[in-house]
């Protein structure tokens, strides 16, 4: 039974699955930029929600202008247990979480969906509208495991409340 507090068990492996992301793209870690309600979540702290902090994926964004051709990001995640999804930048984690790998749509090179990373897989990340500003408006933050005993965290790039706030209103059209 769930503690009142205590982060929804679905939110909590969303997280485990982001860290395993994280882990497999430690070598790019500088150009990657966490998006979507996890950076949301990262920004409230420890805000008393009315309801559980609650997300069952990740989104990173990849800075096609600072990102490394090495490691090859689609072996990178293959060699960590990661499945490629239906989509370009859809990778599937344990118990199926998908992590989102994004690229800014006017970044990402020629095609519709797939992203074009110079040294990278073709399918490798998916070419989004409105993320522009998260490569302008992002800071530095520590993100760690939700899991007692997962010692795990990193110092990434986190967009920032209005570059959050400028990608969801371009994802609701």
């Amino acid at each position: 039974m769930k503690m009142p507090g205590e982060p929804d068990s679905v939110y909590v492996g969303a997280r485990r699955v982001l860290l395993d992301a994280l882990s497999a793209l430690q070598p790019h870690l500088d150009s990657l930029v966490l998006v979507g309600a996890q950076a949301v979540y990262l920004h409230c702290g420890e805000a008393d929600f009315a309801v559980s902090p609650y997300t069952k994926d990740a989104d990173l964004l990849i800075d096609p202008a600072t990102v490394g051709s090495e490691p090859d990001i689609c072996r990178a995640m293959e060699a960590a247990r990661f499945i490629r999804g239906s989509q370009p930048g859809i990778w599937l984690g344990g118990d199926s979480v998908p992590v989102d790998l994004l690229v800014p749509d006017s970044l990402g090179g020629a095609g519709r969906r797939a992203a074009r990373l110079k040294g990278h897989g073709r399918d490798a990340a998916r070419k989004v509208r409105g993320m522009e500003v998260a490569l302008v408006e992002r800071a530095t933050q520590t993100i760690r495991a939700l899991e007692e005993g997962d010692r795990r965290e990193f110092r990434i790039m986190v967009a920032g409340p209005g570059a959050l706030m400028v990608t969801k209103l371009h994802k609701l059209g």
